[in-house]
C-alpha cells in the first residue's frame, strides 16, 4: 500500500502566482531490481533536432522547417496502470465508512509518484506514435521518426520537440490533440524572410498556422528543456538558461566583483601542499551545491567543460584551494555569463566528425590524464566532453588512445542516434597524436604490452570499416578545450570552431 501526499507548486512567482496541486505516491525501490524502467533521450538528440532544422537539403528552402513543442498536461494519468497496486485515500476524500473500514484505493491509472508511472506512460506515447505511422528508435526508445512526412520527434518527460515542415507538425498537433490534452508552441520564421538560397523576403515577422479552426502562432524563440532555442535569419541558436550563472554568481558574492577572461587557471609548480585544508561541513555542503549547478550548466558550455570537472573531482572532500577554483570560475561567468550556440544554414553533411585529444598526466596530484572530446556535423555542435582517465597512463601515447577510444565510443552512438531518425552516416575521428592513430590503425599491442586489452577495441571498429580515423594539427583541434585550461586567445579560437559565441543582454524568454 502506498502512502501519497499533496505537492503544491507556484509555476509563476510572488507577483503572478500559478499554482498547481497534485496528488503523488510515495512508492520507494525497497526490493530487487524488477525491470521497471523508463528512459530520456539523450541531450545529443535536442541538439540534432536543432541541427536538422538548420540542415537545407536538394529541394528545401531555408526556413521550410520548424520546431514544435508540446506540453501534455497531466500526461502521467493518461497511462492505465499495469501493476497491482493500492493507495492510501487521501484525508479529505475519506467517508466515514473508509475509516470505519480501513479502506484503501485500487488504481485503475498511473499515478504521479509510483515506480512504473514513467514506464506506463512512455509506451501509451509509443502506441499512440504507432498508430500515426511512426517507427520507435531502438537505439533510443524515446525517438520516433516519420519517414511518410519527414518528421522527427523526441519525447522528455510530458514534452514532445518535433522537427519538420509546418504542414507536417500541423498534421501532428491535430492527431495528438485527439488523444491528449496539450499546449502547444512552434518556433520558425517563414522561408520569404531569409535571403540567400531558397529565400529572398525581408520580413522576418512570426507566421501563423490554421489547426481545427485555431492558430498555432509562431514566434522566433522559445524554451525547451529549460533552454532558449531561437530561430534567426542566419539559422538556429541554443544557450543554456543564463540564470543558471547569476544564481552561481550570487552564490559565491561575487556580485560588483571583477571578472576573468578565462574559466580556470593552471597550477604553478611546487605549490601542490598549499590549500589542502579541508572545507567544514556547511562550506562543504555550500560547495557542492554551487559545483553541482556549475556541472549541470557545463553540459551547454564546452568553455567551461573543464574547469567544471576539475572542481566535481572535489566534491567527495572539498577544499580550499577547489573553493578558490570555484570562485575563479564565478569571475569568469561575470565576464561571460551568456553565451550562444550556433547553428548557422548548411547543406547536408554526410559525415559526423569527432575531435579526440588528451593531456597526459595533467592532473599533478594524482598524475592522471584527461580525456576531452567533441562532435560535431558539419559546424553544428552536437556533444562535448571533459573526463578524468581511470588511470595512470605511462605514455602520451597511451592516454591520447584512451581518449581516442572514447570518442570512438561516443561518435558510433551518435550514428545509431541518427539512425533512429532515419538518417545513414559516417563516421570520422581526428586525433592530433600520430602515435594513437598509428596503434589504432595495426593489429595487437606490439611492444606496448602494458596498455589494457579494451583499448584494442578501435583496432576492430577500424578494421571493420566503421569509422574513420584522421589526423588534425594540434592547433587546429577543438577538443585542446576539454583538456586544459587555455589562455583567452586558444580558448576564442576554439570556441569559435566549436561555434560557441559569447554575447550581452538577455534573452526574450528568460
Amino acid at each position: 500500500i502506498v502512502q501519497v501526499r499533496w505537492i503544491d507548486i507556484n509555476k509563476g512567482d510572488d507577483e503572478n502566482p500559478n499554482y498547481r496541486s497534485r496528488l503523488v505516491g510515495k512508492e520507494f525501490n525497497n526490493e530487487p531490481m524488477d525491470g521497471l524502467f523508463a528512459g530520456t533521450p539523450p541531450l545529443e538528440a535536442f541538439r540534432y533536432l536543432i541541427h536538422e532544422a538548420a540542415t537545407v537539403r536538394t529541394g528545401e528552402k531555408v526556413g521550410s522547417k520548424v520546431l514544435m513543442v508540446n506540453d501534455v498536461a497531466r500526461a502521467f494519468f493518461e497511462a492505465p496502470a499495469t501493476r497491482n497496486v493500492c493507495v492510501e485515500i487521501p484525508k479529505e476524500d475519506k467517508t466515514e465508512a473508509d475509516v470505519r473500514h480501513d479502506k484503501v484505493g485500487h488504481l485503475k491509472i498511473s499515478l504521479y509518484g509510483t515506480r512504473d508511472a514513467a514506464m506506463n506512460w512512455a509506451e501509451e506515447v509509443a502506441k499512440e506514435m504507432r498508430k500515426l505511422g511512426f517507427q520507435r528508435g531502438r537505439y533510443n526508445p524515446c525517438l520516433y521518426y516519420h519517414e511518410a512526412r519527414n518528421l522527427r520527434t523526441f519525447l522528455h518527460g510530458d514534452d514532445f520537440a518535433t522537427v519538420g515542415t509546418r504542414q507536417g507538425v500541423t498534421w501532428l498537433k491535430q492527431a495528438l490533440e485527439k488523444r491528449f490534452e496539450i499546449k502547444s508552441s512552434c518556433v520558425g520564421i517563414s522561408p520569404t524572410a531569409v535571403g540567400g538560397p531558397g529565400g529572398s523576403g525581408t520580413s522576418s515577422g512570426p507566421a501563423s498556422t490554421a489547426t481545427n479552426g485555431e492558430e498555432m502562432v509562431e514566434g522566433s524563440e522559445c524554451r525547451l528543456l529549460n533552454r532558449v532555442v531561437r530561430c534567426t535569419q542566419n539559422g538556429w541558436e541554443v544557450e543554456p538558461d543564463q540564470r543558471h550563472a547569476d544564481l552561481l554568481v550570487q552564490a559565491l558574492e561575487l556580485k560588483g566583483a571583477n571578472g576573468v577572461t578565462t574559466p580556470g587557471e593552471n597550477e604553478a609548480r611546487g605549490k601542490e601542499g598549499e590549500n589542502e585544508v579541508e572545507l567544514g561541513p556547511d562550506e562543504a555542503t555550500t560547495y557542492r551545491s554551487i559545483a553541482a549547478r556549475a556541472n549541470y550548466l557545463s553540459s551547454d558550455r564546452p568553455d567551461i567543460m573543464f574547469a567544471v570537472k576539475e572542481l566535481c573531482r572535489g566534491m567527495a572532500k572539498p577544499t580550499r584551494g577547489y573553493w578558490l577554483k570555484l570562485k575563479r570560475l564565478g569571475r569568469y561567468l561575470i565576464e561571460s555569463g551568456r553565451t550562444i550556440m550556433r547553428y548557422d544554414w548548411q547543406g547536408h553533411e554526410h559525415e559526423v566528425t569527432g575531435y579526440s585529444d588528451s593531456d597526459w598526466a595533467g592532473c599533478r596530484a594524482t598524475r592522471k590524464s584527461t580525456s576531452g572530446g567533441a562532435i560535431m556535423i558539419g559546424g553544428h555542435f552536437i556533444k562535448g566532453w571533459a573526463r578524468t582517465q581511470n588511470h595512470i597512463t605511462l605514455s602520451s601515447a597511451e592516454a591520447e588512445l584512451i581518449a581516442l577510444v572514447k570518442c570512438s565510443a561516443e561518435l558510433l552512438g551518435v550514428r545509431s542516434m541518427l539512425r533512429d531518425f532515419g538518417r545513414e552516416s559516417e563516421g570520422v575521428v581526428y586525433a592530433d597524436s600520430s602515435a594513437a592513430l598509428a596503434i589504432a590503425k595495426r593489429k595487437g599491442a606490439g611492444k606496448m604490452r602494458h596498455i589494457n586489452v579494451n583499448s584494442l577495441w578501435i583496432q576492430e571498429r577500424q578494421n571493420d570499416k566503421d569509422l574513420e580515423l584522421r589526423k588534425v594539427l594540434g592547433t587546429e583541434n577543438p577538443a585542446d578545450l576539454m583538456t586544459k585550461n587555455l589562455a583567452r586567445q586558444a580558448l576564442d579560437k576554439c570556441m569559435l570552431q566549436l561555434n560557441q559565441h559569447r554575447t550581452v543582454g538577455r534573452a526574450q524568454t528568460s
